[in-house]
């Protein structure tokens, strides 16, 4: 069994490349991918010369609190969203100080329910859509986010295409970087 499989490890390679010939560095927080993201990452040797490291912030309680959210914003969270893993990206660069910090968030399935609100009542999104993810990225050029769907209701396929779409929108903005 190969991993990552070699499409994922053409693209950290490519993004390994960048990061290293300029001197910066990645760091990952990460939701719906459970920890898939950081690996893929980590799985190309010399990794620690690019990778400053990851959080995954999955339960509500870790993902709100860990993400540097007050609790004003804990008690207005609805959900995933483009917002979200903004917030999540910038508040990680600032406490881990990378060039770059990418970050996810969304639907892996195989429902909408996001977990317990401050109140013990189940979040749920009625609008949402599973194979919904939204990455956001914060760096020194600023702050990027887009909203992708994989019309894909198989939770491990959802974390798998997170994760791939991740970085493949992570590449793109290295390169039109450059």
């Amino acid at each position: 069994m190969d991993f990552p499989p070699e499409e994922i490890q053409s693209l950290v390679a490519q993004i390994a490349e960048i990061l290293i010939a300029r001197g910066e560095t990645v760091s990952v927080s990460e939701g719906a991918c459970g920890g898939l993201l950081s690996a893929y990452l980590i799985s190309l040797p010399g990794a620690s010369s690019f990778f400053d490291g990851g959080r995954l912030v999955y339960s509500l309680k870790s993902r709100l609190r860990l993400s540097g959210w007050n609790m004003q914003q804990i008690k207005n969270y609805t959900g995933p969203s483009e917002q979200v893993a903004l917030k999540m990206a910038r508040n990680m660069r600032i406490e881990f100080g990378s060039t770059y910090v990418l970050s996810e968030t969304g639907y892996a399935g195989p429902s909408t329910n996001v977990g317990l609100s401050h109140d013990n009542t189940s979040i749920n999104d009625d609008d949402a859509k599973v194979g919904i993810v939204y990455l956001g990225i914060s760096g020194p050029n600023g702050n990027k986010s887009c909203e992708l769907c994989t019309n894909c209701n198989d939770r491990s396929m959802n974390m798998q295409l997170f994760a791939k779409y991740s970085l493949e929108f992570f590449l793109e903005t290295l390169k039109q970087e450059t």
